[in-house]
């Protein structure tokens, strides 16, 4: 009984063995003919989006669109109000006028009046130079007859020179009110003006900012801020996203022989259910302060983690940001 026992244990431990042997040798001969298995790694969908902001410290007036809504590029999003900003406008503008009003002044010249009046002084004393010079000639007769004095003489002289000055004087000053302001002083004035001008296109570009447009088209994902909320200098207002999107993946350094720049990838996108074409466009070190991976094949040397993006070349039917990504090579 003992001997047909161990006779069976036998044969089981050789049966087993045999077993063994043949499914050693048809993986051996099948395992190069089966498809090898597609790696994954696990990333995320980013999207481009932006938030509407204004460069002035202002207070929400009206918000016109809602969580949800699509708006095109040029649509207006938010009006909001800025008193401080429409006082400076009119006084931006008061001192522009009067800048205009100093540079017209220095273009036209001087009054008719003021041109009128510099004439008549000088028409009065060439006629006072004219009785001066009769008076000295007379003199100057009388003298050489021995009929009046050498004082008498000199002061006749004295008298018809100081006319004579008085008379160029009274031209000189006619002249210069007929030609107004100095080019120097036109400059100046043209100068002033533009000054006032820039400053009035300053505050309203600023005054533009009250209202705020898209600057692309998209969908509103995020309202910041409700009517009668202060707004800061750059303060976001709304986020809209854009509907462009990519892929982003963190892979470490001994996956990369596996992929580069240009290389076509398929992505599956779980929340849609969706595998997209993509290109890889990006592989960037993350640099030291990213996570390191520690592994033991390769005697403890620590991996180091890459970047990489992918864009794709389809569209998704619902790509929300930071859903889960999977890279398929």
């Amino acid at each position: 009984m003992g001997k047909i026992i161990h006779t069976i244990r036998q044969s089981k431990v050789l049966l087993t063995g045999t077993v063994l042997l043949l499914v050693i040798l048809v993986a051996i001969l099948i395992g190069p003919l089966l498809k090898p298995h597609e790696e994954t790694i696990q990333g995320q969908v980013e999207t481009t989006d932006y938030r509407v902001s204004t460069k002035v410290p202002s207070r929400v007036v009206r918000i016109l669109v809602k969580e949800g809504d699509i708006v095109h590029k040029g649509d207006t999003v938010a009006v909001l109000s800025s008193p401080e900003l429409d006082a400076t406008e009119q006084g931006a503008v008061a001192s522009m006028e009067a800048s205009e009003a100093m540079k017209d002044l220095t273009d036209n010249g001087s009054r008719r009046e003021a041109i009128s009046a510099a004439y008549q002084v000088w028409q009065q004393a060439k006629a006072h130079e004219v009785i001066a010079r009769q008076t000295w000639m007379r003199i100057e007769k009388l003298y050489s007859e021995g009929v009046v004095s050498q004082q008498r003489r000199d002061e006749a002289k004295a008298a018809f020179d100081a006319t004579g000055a008085a008379t160029r004087a009274a031209r000189s000053h006619y002249e210069l009110v007929l030609e107004g302001s100095r080019h120097e002083e036109k400059r100046i004035a043209a100068s002033h003006l533009k000054a006032k001008e820039a400053k009035v296109d300053e505050v309203r570009s600023l005054m533009r900012e009250t209202v705020l447009t898209a600057t692309q088209g998209g969908r509103v994902t995020e309202v910041f801020l409700e009517p009668g909320e202060l707004a800061g200098t750059g303060a976001p207002i709304l986020n809209i996203d854009t509907g462009e999107y990519w892929f982003t993946f963190f892979v470490t350094e001994d996956k990369l022989p596996n992929l580069q720049v240009g290389m076509k990838v398929k992505v599956f996108v779980p929340s849609c259910g969706q595998t997209v074409k993509a290109i890889i466009s990006r592989m960037n070190h993350e640099g030291d302060f990213a996570a390191w991976k520690a592994t033991g094949s390769l005697e403890g040397t620590d991996l180091k983690v890459f970047e990489v993006r992918a864009r794709p070349e389809q569209s998704l039917r619902k790509g929300l940001d930071g859903a889960s990504a999977m890279l398929i090579f």
